[in-house]
């Protein structure tokens, strides 16, 4: 390879061009980094990374093309690594040395033995001191300790979030255990007052009279009278109970109700948060004065960039620790998908006695940015933690929710038999779905289309009076709808919403961009239309807006709207927090949304369903897991359907990638 003068461009349209009309031919290094521009999604990675990397590289120059190659392949495996849930890579030993060869394999699989060679080297003998420094203090993009690389700034907040975790668990009981029990015996005394899964308000089985079992109870005593507890359960083993009976719990014990703050990592989580707590508190027989005055005034969910105030223009937290939350209690749901940069951040903003309360479930997707910091937790705080195990959707009278956590349960072990109908119900078409329970449809992507047509039929336009709620024009008075047409919305967006087609990436065949892109044409022929958002679709949101309170993965529908007295327009429709609805213009949200008819497995947490289909890619891919596939699997409630090659899923769920982390190391337990 010759000596680069320069970085490569990303291969954008306009360097395309230039290469082209100045007949510049690529060479090697070049090419390299195209084929990873190319396969970085498949990493989860922006194609910008490559350049970020190859940036880092040229730190050194005194590096040949071939050095620079191979340590722009470096950074870009521990990139790979804090995708999976890792703080760190592995650097020294056999062990190493393998895992690193597997990354740099899949990275690129055509050149990667002679660049792990000499990324060997390098590591061996301590060059490129510019990029890999060997101390914390070494102001140096990688730092190299105890046998692994860390990005500098990932080690600084990992021991930062350490030294926050070692001040919160050696604070002595919040309250007297004395008063504790008393609170709890009353909120227990009264059957009926808890509802442990939402399912039976949704059933109308409203009677039946349901206490915390007695693991929910140890977690309800230990979130009461710890400054850092850690509740992990997954889908259907009542932690939306214990966070109501924590709030009532709470309000007897005097903590005022604005002293306490609930919040999630995304606007859709802290929505479901809060209608889960409503829904729950609605089911309260007989309330005392104490329960009235927390239905009048329960918190509301917030996002947690909204709970630390954070301001978009410059990157920054109006709460820290010298201006920190002011709260006595804070609840955090949907903890696995909180990062090590928000988590230390919420830490920091939080005075050591502020008890805080992380619900979650450990054995979903890490965070997509770096670090799984709640199982981390669970790990290493074990006092601090209840691991709820009694999934109270799987009762005798809901066999499908009950079939679709059992084989969760496989999945997480790695225990699945495709050959075996009781594991997995093989269908040979379309035809033969029942739309309950798992079912497994052996497809390939050239045959998919079959699928997605009774799909289509089956969750997407709807009977003749959810095309004639589509259709209609809704009044908006002073940016609100009347009582009946709220009413009669949310018939429409509980439509919209009650099913989703999960994909593993945005592109492929099996990707997001086209499965949208299909059903936008076939739903452009039904109300013929030309336009990037029709009438009647759904949306999802792409980035943060603060300024009109939406937040990246709400989802919204295109409907027709007028505001007072002005013309009709098409508008988009977001359900609020408070059980209404918004309407924003659609050029407001121009470049901020796409089409929703499918979402990626990774937007999808925080998000449930009554019916998920998961399209599998026609061959292994880097993102495709055992931790992905139970995500998506435990987002529904009543029925999944999985789509492609049976020895794929099994040879995935098989699949566990290691991921390392050195949180631990600086925890005094």
């Amino acid at each position: 390879m010759a000596k680069q003068s320069s970085i490569p461009e990303l291969d954008s349209a306009w360097s395309i061009f230039q290469r082209e009309d100045q007949h510049i031919q690529a060479d090697r290094y070049v090419l390299l980094l195209r084929k990873l521009e190319r396969r970085a999604p498949l990493f989860h990675l922006e194609p910008h990374l490559v350049s970020l990397a190859a940036e880092l590289a040229c730190f050194d120059q005194s590096l040949n093309d071939e050095g620079q190659a191979a340590l722009t392949l470096l950074t870009l495996s521990t990139l790979v690594d804090i995708t999976r849930g890792s703080t760190r890579t592995p650097c020294d030993g056999p062990q190493a040395f393998a895992h690193l060869k597997a990354l740099y394999q899949a990275l690129a699989p055509d050149e990667y033995m002679p660049l792990l060679n000499i990324t060997r080297r390098f590591l061996d003998e301590n060059l490129a001191q510019e990029l890999i420094g060997l101390s914390i203090d070494d102001y140096t993009p990688l730092i190299r300790s105890n046998g692994y690389l860390y990005h500098q700034r990932l080690l600084a907040i990992e021991s930062r979030l350490a030294d926050c975790v070692n001040e919160r668990i050696n604070q002595e009981l919040y309250y007297d255990p004395l008063k504790i029990a008393t609170a709890r015996a009353d909120v227990e005394s009264r059957p009926a007052v808890i509802s442990v899964d939402s399912a039976l308000s949704e059933a109308g089985i409203t009677e039946i009279p349901v206490l915390l079992s007695e693991e929910q109870g140890t977690a309800l005593e230990l979130a009461a009278s710890r400054s850092l507890s850690l509740i992990s359960g997954g889908p259907g083993t009542g932690k939306t109970s214990i966070v109501v009976a924590l709030l009532r719990v709470l309000i007897r014990l005097g903590v005022p109700l604005e002293q306490i703050e609930l919040a999630a990592p995304t606007g859709k989580a802290a929505w479901r948060m809060g209608e889960s707590i409503r829904n729950s508190l609605s089911l309260l027989k007989d309330p005392q004065e104490h329960d009235l005055h927390l239905i009048d005034s329960s918190p509301t969910p917030k996002t947690i960039h909204r709970l630390l105030g954070f301001l978009p223009k410059t990157g920054l937290f109006r709460r820290h620790r010298n201006a920190p939350i002011s709260a006595k209690v804070v609840i955090i749901d949907e903890s696995s998908m909180v990062d090590i940069y928000i988590m230390e951040r919420l830490l920091n903003a939080l005075d050591a006695k502020t008890q805080l309360i992380l619900l979650g479930d450990a054995d979903q997707l890490p965070s997509v940015s770096s670090g799984a910091v709640f199982k981390d937790l669970l790990e290493i705080l074990p006092q601090h933690r209840i691991n709820l195990t009694q999934s109270y959707r799987m009762r005798e009278d809901d066999p499908n929710g009950r079939e679709i956590l059992l084989f969760a349960k496989k999945i997480r072990t790695g225990d699945i038999d495709h050959s075996n109908e009781a594991s997995l119900k093989q269908r040979s078409s379309a035809d033969e779905l029942t739309w309950n329970g798992v079912e497994f449809l052996e497809q390939a992507p050239s045959e998919q289309w079959l699928f997605l047509d009774s799909w289509a039929k089956n969750y997407i336009f709807g009977n003749e009076r959810i095309q004639a709620l589509r259709n209609r024009t809704w009044h908006f008075t002073q940016g609100k709808l009347s009582t009946d047409d709220t009413i009669e919305i949310a018939e429409l967006f509980k439509h919209q919403s009650q099913a989703k087609i999960l994909c593993i990436t945005q592109n492929l065949d099996t990707g997001v961009n086209k499965i949208n892109e299909r059903f936008h044409r076939r739903f452009a022929r039904f109300v013929q239309k030309d336009a990037d958002f029709l009438v009647g679709e759904p949306v999802i949101m792409l980035h943060n807006d603060y300024d009109r309170m939406l937040f990246n993965g709400d989802q919204g529908l295109v409907l027709w709207g007028q505001w007072d007295d002005g013309p009709t327009r098409p508008l988009i429709v977001f359900p609020s927090m408070n059980g209404g609805f918004r309407a924003f213009e659609m050029e407001a949200l121009t470049g901020r949304i796409e089409l929703c008819f499918a979402m990626t497995v990774h937007k999808s947490q925080g998000s449930e369903f009554e019916c998920i289909s998961l399209l599998l890619p026609d061959r292994p891919l880097p993102l495709l897991s055992r931790e992905l596939i139970y995500t998506a699997v435990t987002r529904s409630k009543k029925s999944v359907v999985i789509v492609g090659s049976s020895d794929l899923l099994t040879a995935e769920v098989l699949k566990h990638y290691p991921r390392t982390s050195g949180f631990a190391e600086k925890v005094n337990i």
